[in-house]
């Protein structure tokens, strides 16, 4: 027969008989305030990673979108400051303001930036793509030993 668990301490909120969880910090009110303070931080002229404010404000960046699903004064904000953020990083690269390895790097994980590399032919028989290239017709290349 297993053990019951026992009582929790007295006057402890987030144990057992507090309706399951724990009380809710991130008040509507609050992320509201959050997104002024982000609208704030983006003017700054070394603000670019939005990582940086999430530390500056001592949470984990995955909080920027439980915000922004939670009010959408935040949502508002965010889609704004993704923007912006696009911006800005564009503006630095083409006046060597970043490096740009790093300022492609996040353009292309970030804002769906990509080199295209164009291929024409047919993967399953690439070698038939080139011969007709060659003469219009692979058929006529191909030695069927009738000579």
């Amino acid at each position: 027969m297993p053990k019951k668990p026992p009582p929790p301490p007295l006057g402890n909120q987030r144990a057992l008989g507090n309706r399951g969880r724990a009380p809710d910090i991130y008040t509507p009110e609050w992320i509201e305030k959050e997104a002024k303070l982000f609208q704030e931080w983006m003017g700054k002229e070394d603000s670019v990673f939005f990582k940086s404010f999430c530390v500056e404000r001592g949470y984990h960046p995955n909080r920027l979108q439980e915000f922004a699903d939670k009010n959408p004064v935040f949502a508002g904000v965010l889609e704004i400051a993704k923007v912006w953020q696009e911006s800005k990083l564009v503006n630095y690269g083409l006046f060597n303001r970043t490096n740009a390895g790093m300022t492609k790097f996040v353009l292309a994980n970030h804002h769906g930036y990509a080199e295209k590399t164009q291929v024409a032919g047919d993967a399953a028989n690439p070698l038939q793509f080139l011969l007709e290239k060659t003469d219009g017709s692979s058929k006529d290349l191909v030695d069927d030993g009738s000579d």
